[in-house]
């Protein structure tokens, strides 16, 4: 049992829609709703001179699409991506962690990518620089993408589409008790539903019997039939495009 969007789906399963943006994925429609958000960046934590200088010239880039060159390391790697959106705060600093009762001559560190940009969720917003961009390549006006009720995941790639003014569409696992109620606005769905997107939600049983490769596919063939021009990024957004 899977909630959808509002007005986005038709399936052979019915049922009313809780609210204007969200309904159980296949069972119905709803009143759609196309919401647009303008956010603008907020400034993160400085360490130094030169974190601050980068940290600058990351933010004069923000939603830019840019050339893509990999690192030597990585330049014998094939399909090389050509471009990537800006849409985290980078470079994120490295900060020594004074713990206790350490062996001798060892120090922790800590690379800090939870400051890459808050709403884009630590280091998942790295591979939508990527996978996003190549969405937009293709003509794409809505992503699609797959993960648990709390994924960081999905909140991220809401946002990064809604700042891209995409739309978004959320597959959610939930529990199999849960999956007929609204699922209210606690954590991620706070911010997921904040900028607009179109929730599905889907009992872990049916999730596993399914598979996220078949119901991204299902809302896929769906969203095209409607006209729209969908981008699917799987579980995580890992994938070898995501790799990078």
């Amino acid at each position: 049992m899977m909630w959808s969007a509002p007005g986005r789906l038709t399936s052979t399963l019915h049922l009313p829609a809780f609210n204007d943006s969200i309904t159980v994925f296949g069972k119905g429609k709803s009143k759609p709703i196309r919401s647009r958000l303008h956010c603008s960046p907020s400034r993160a934590m400085e360490t130094n001179d030169d974190t601050s200088k980068a940290k600058a010239s990351s933010f004069d880039d923000f939603l830019c699409k840019k050339p893509y060159s990999p690192p030597s390391w990585a330049s014998h790697l094939k399909p090389i991506p050509s471009h990537v959106f800006s849409l985290a705060h980078l470079p994120t600093p490295i900060h020594k962690w004074n713990l206790p009762n350490l062996p001798q001559n060892t120090e922790v560190w800590l690379k800090r990518d939870d400051l890459s940009g808050m709403q884009l969720s630590g280091n998942k917003v790295r591979k939508l620089e990527f996978l996003l961009a190549e969405a937009v390549a293709q003509g794409a006006d809505c992503i699609i993408t797959i993960g648990g009720i709390q994924s960081n995941h999905c909140r991220s790639t809401a946002v990064a589409a809604k700042y891209l003014n995409l739309d978004s569409h959320l597959i959610l696992r939930t529990s199999k008790l849960l999956v007929d109620k609204d699922p209210g606005l606690t954590g991620n769905l706070l911010v997921e539903r904040f900028v607009g997107a179109h929730i599905h939600l889907i009992s872990k049983e049916e999730y596993g019997k399914i598979g996220s490769v078949a119901l991204t596919n299902v809302l896929k063939e769906q969203l095209l039939k409607q006209g729209r021009r969908p981008y699917v990024i799987p579980v995580g957004g890992s994938n070898s495009l995501g790799t990078w």
